[in-house]
């Protein structure tokens, strides 16, 4: 068992992200925005004119919701990637940060509630602007953010698992090619995931994304609250299971 992280002390690390991304914000904030916004444009308004709907939903309304966890998904694993590992292998930085009385696990939690802090203004943006598209059609959809909120924090603490792992940035390659990148082009986003063979819903069902893309739609369109609480369900759990590896790599990496 680990100690469990102090809350406040873990704070202070997420004050810390917050402050120096209200200096870098309109650099850091546009490019991830876009990519999702593209493949709306792109697919939605371009391919969309060719297929009518998605099991009597319009096609750009039906993959609308998923980029939403699309864009928490990337905004999340971007900054517990590259940035976490510049942090913790080239300034420094966590180094500096345990040197205070803040410790292993509280480091690791306020970084992945930064992550998550990052994932939330990412996917709400994305989701003020389909709104505005008139892609949304239930009300339901204001629930959404605490979800996109729960996957940032689902794929924070999954990426930040990995970076305590790896020996050097080199292997961010097999992360994203093998792992983010097949996620996103079978969780669900652009077409109906029960439509891929028996083996594939099986390995998408077990992937984060698959949840957080099922909550974004059914609270877009005409959602199943006990379907949407059990995605929910599934994306906490992993969540409070997987949090134990970073606090464990880290502890062995800067401590040991």
């Amino acid at each position: 068992m680990i100690p469990l992280p102090s809350l406040s002390a873990a704070l202070r690390v997420w004050r810390r992200d917050l402050r120096v991304f209200s200096k870098i914000w309109r650099g850091a904030l546009l490019p991830l925005f876009f990519d999702p916004l593209f493949y709306l444009v792109a697919l939605g308004f371009g391919l969309g004119t060719y297929l009518a709907t998605i099991n009597g939903v319009p096609y750009r309304e039906f993959i609308a919701p998923g980029l939403c966890g699309s864009a928490v998904m990337w905004a999340a694993s971007f900054e517990v990637a590259w940035n976490a590992y510049f942090k913790m292998e080239e300034s420094r930085l966590y180094d500096s940060v345990l040197a205070t009385p803040i410790e292993v696990e509280d480091l690791v939690l306020g970084e992945v509630l930064w992550a998550g802090t990052r994932a939330i203004i990412y996917g709400t943006t994305f989701l003020v602007v389909i709104t505005l598209f008139g892609l949304v059609e239930s009300w339901w959809a204001i629930a959404l953010p605490p979800f996109l909120l729960l996957g940032g924090l689902c794929f924070a603490t999954i990426g930040l698992a990995y970076t305590s792992l790896i020996p050097k940035m080199d292997y961010y390659t097999f992360y994203f090619t093998l792992f983010i990148t097949p996620m996103f082009l079978f969780g669900g986003i652009f077409f109906p995931y029960d439509r891929l063979p028996d083996w594939a819903q099986a390995v998408a069902w077990f992937t984060p994304l698959y949840h957080l893309v099922a909550i974004a739609r059914d609270l877009a369109t005409s959602p199943d609250v006990l379907t949407v609480a059990g995605n929910g369900a599934w994306l906490a759990a992993v969540t409070l299971v997987a949090f134990v590896v970073p606090v464990r790599g880290m502890r062995r990496r800067l401590v040991a």
